[in-house]
């Protein structure tokens, strides 16, 4: 818990100017395969204090007496000039005051992940009709307390906890091999299943015969695939100046809806604003950006809750906290794929999403599977898409029901998605 003595103390150096950051987590880690398995467990403490004093300063100290320490020597250092923005005033704490931690037994805090890699093992061979085998599985429960103060009078305490995991599997065909690894995050039961097909078909796809034998088609994009393309298309909302491309009336085609809601996950960012639902496009049309207290002051508005913090060690700074398409108005999954007339199905990505915003440039490598009459024709070793990002958001045809979240690392909701028209390379 953050003392008050060095509430008393920031509030007599920088009056008025200062926030105050303190998170503790823990987490549990199975690493499984099928000779051996591993459990650790661990523990990370982190300090940080923003204050304003000619410009911003920051300080980071693994404790109180090493954050202590460094106050001094980060006022040293040469600081950007802007006003402190105006800091959240109300509070969040729980019942009780005070969030429970266990500093002699940090496995206490949270409960062993679930040992399922005998299951899943199953399903990767039975989806891959024996052609893959799950090689290594690591699964990690976490849970994280963070308490955020400031010189308003904002007083958060939150408290998180996830259970997210790698898994890595092989596909052998002939004297060919293909290494295939699939990250996920499990919000509640485990999808088994969903992580076993991926895996399957990542391990095997890429051992095919061929690539794509047409040119131009429709493009289904599993929901893992149109997640890494939202996760690339992301620091589209928290920019300060838009491409030149970028038209707010009509950035996608009118299927499409994101919007960004972290409620599930915490009350609060990590500067203490209340969460809140933010939609950023709606029915095609950029309505909405990303803020957290910097930049919204700088746009003269008010921060949407999206001051995030990846660690401790730096400060907070505007980004998505859980990004997802819109589904309520899709159609199922089955539908959608009875509708291409010949296309590709993208199963699985061979190379992360290229994205180039100010170019207004995308390139996505991937895997899959032949469409013809809405129906499975035969497997895609690889295949390529590149062009314009205003195309491809334009050509978004329909959206499926079946949205599904994925770490990266942030939670990314995404469906099944049907581009009308690309060109395969």
């Amino acid at each position: 818990m953050i003392d008050v003595d060095l509430e008393r103390e920031l509030e007599r150096r920088f009056p008025g100017a200062w926030e105050l950051y303190r998170k503790t987590a823990d987490s549990r880690e199975l690493e499984t395969s099928a000779a051996s398995r591993h459990e650790a467990w661990r523990r990370e403490e982190g300090w940080a204090v923003r204050w304003w004093e000619g410009g911003l300063r920051f300080a980071t100290g693994s404790d109180r007496q090493r954050l202590a320490a460094a106050i001094p020597l980060a006022g040293k250092l040469p600081a950007r000039s802007e006003p402190a923005p105006p800091f959240p005033t109300g509070g969040v704490i729980p019942e009780g005051g005070q969030i429970p931690l266990h500093p002699d037994d940090p496995t206490a805090a949270v409960a062993a992940p679930p040992d399922v890699f005998a299951p899943l093992a199953q399903l990767v061979s039975e989806k891959s009709r024996g052609e893959a085998v799950l090689v290594t599985l690591t699964l990690r429960q976490g849970r994280a307390v963070e308490e955020i103060r400031n010189a308003a009078g904002g007083r958060v305490r939150m408290q998180s906890s996830q259970l997210d995991g790698v898994a890595r599997a092989l596909g052998r065909r002939g004297p060919h091999m293909c290494e295939r690894r699939s990250v996920f995050r499990w919000d509640s039961e485990p999808d088994l299943a969903g992580v076993a097909g991926r895996l399957a078909d990542g391990a095997t796809l890429p051992l095919a015969a061929r690539g794509p034998t047409f040119s131009r088609g429709a493009w289904l994009l599993d929901p893992a695939v149109a997640a890494s393309l939202l996760a690339a298309l992301a620091p589209l909302f928290c920019v300060d100046t838009l491409p030149l491309w970028v038209k707010r009336g009509e950035i996608a085609s009118r299927r499409v809806t994101i919007a960004d809601d972290a409620s599930a996950d915490a009350p609060c960012d990590g500067e203490g604003t209340p969460t809140r639902r933010v939609v950023l496009v709606e029915d095609g049309a950029l309505v909405s950006r990303l803020h957290d207290l910097r930049s919204a002051r700088r746009a003269g508005g008010a921060s949407t809750a999206h001051g995030v913090r990846p660690s401790y060690r730096n400060p907070p700074r505007p980004g998505a906290r859980r990004l997802f398409f819109e589904t309520s108005g899709g159609v199922s999954p089955r539908e959608l794929l009875g509708g291409v007339a010949r296309g590709i199905f993208a199963r699985a990505l061979t190379a992360p999403v290229f994205v180039d915003l100010e170019a207004d440039r995308y390139e996505v490598e991937f895997t899959g599977v032949a469409l013809i009459a809405g129906r499975a024709s035969e497997p895609v070793a690889g295949a390529r898409v590149s062009g314009r990002i205003s195309e491809l958001l334009t050509r978004i045809t329909q959206v499926a029901t079946d949205r599904q979240f994925f770490p990266m690392p942030y939670p990314i909701g995404a469906p099944t998605v049907l581009v009308e028209r690309v060109n395969f390379q």
